[in-house]
């Protein structure tokens, strides 16, 4: 889950509305009954909450940095708006527009964004008091379009010795997902070939790959301690991972 503050709680009068969004991800069927799913947003807080739902695609590339790019094209949210007094919950049914037959899983982020009630209810008098900052929260979760039957399929794709002047060499390890699903990554083996000698890496070294996740037909890199004697650029190296 990643929740955005985009304003700051300074001298506000009132306590910070909260709302919930759950679940924060969901699987969608490309076609059929499960390509509609819901998820439900809930007002905790103590005031009411103007609401906005929107989509964007997920990608990541081999450092796991996102980029999105607008995809409203490809869902159908009812409501894609509302509001919620305190207390009350909110239903919202997303349908997948897109590609029936992707030939692989694809991501997608659903948003919900927190705005002035007034831009939706242009006759509601704003909440907040005059001259006093507003905090607005967002929601941002994980939409996947699995197809039937796909499955990660993650391994070891390669690992390149990294030399920084003044700090110690690290080994870039890079995991591939040839697979059709997103994959957990709860185990791997590695060995490097260097130098006439076999380094295999202990676990402690490997921890960093451990409960990570590669997306469907991606690469992400890891950055762990390089063994000593190994030499610069990319290494012969072998291995796999168990994944779920």
């Amino acid at each position: 889950m990643k929740l955005i503050v985009v304003a700051f709680c300074v001298l506000i009068a009132r306590v910070c509305a909260a709302y919930q969004l759950a679940p924060i991800s969901q699987v969608f069927a490309p076609a059929g009954a499960n390509a509609t799913q819901s998820f439900e947003l809930v007002n905790n807080g103590t005031t009411r909450v103007a609401l906005k739902v929107s989509f964007t695609t997920l990608e990541r590339n081999v450092d796991y940095d996102e980029t999105n790019h607008d995809a409203a094209a490809d869902f159908l949210a009812y409501p894609a708006q509302v509001i919620l007094a305190p207390g009350k919950r909110q239903t919202v049914r997303v349908t997948w527009l897109g590609t029936q037959t992707p030939a692989h899983e694809l991501t997608y982020r659903i948003l919900v964004t927190e705005v002035a009630i007034e831009s939706i209810d242009r006759t509601a008098k704003p909440d907040a008091p005059t001259g006093k900052l507003r905090v607005f929260l967002d929601y941002h979760g994980t939409i996947f379009i699995r197809p039937a039957r796909a499955t990660p399929n993650i391994s070891v794709d390669s690992a390149e010795v990294i030399v920084t002047t003044g700090h110690p060499d690290v080994l870039a390890i890079t995991l591939g997902n040839g697979g059709g699903a997103v994959g957990l990554v709860k185990s791997c083996t590695v060995q490097i070939k260097a130098g006439g000698g076999v380094f295999v890496l202990s676990p402690t070294v490997l921890q960093p790959l451990r409960n990570s996740r590669v997306l469907a037909g991606g690469k992400r890199r890891f950055l762990v301690p390089s063994p000593a004697r190994l030499p610069n650029g990319s290494v012969e190296t072998s291995g796999r991972c168990m994944f779920e």
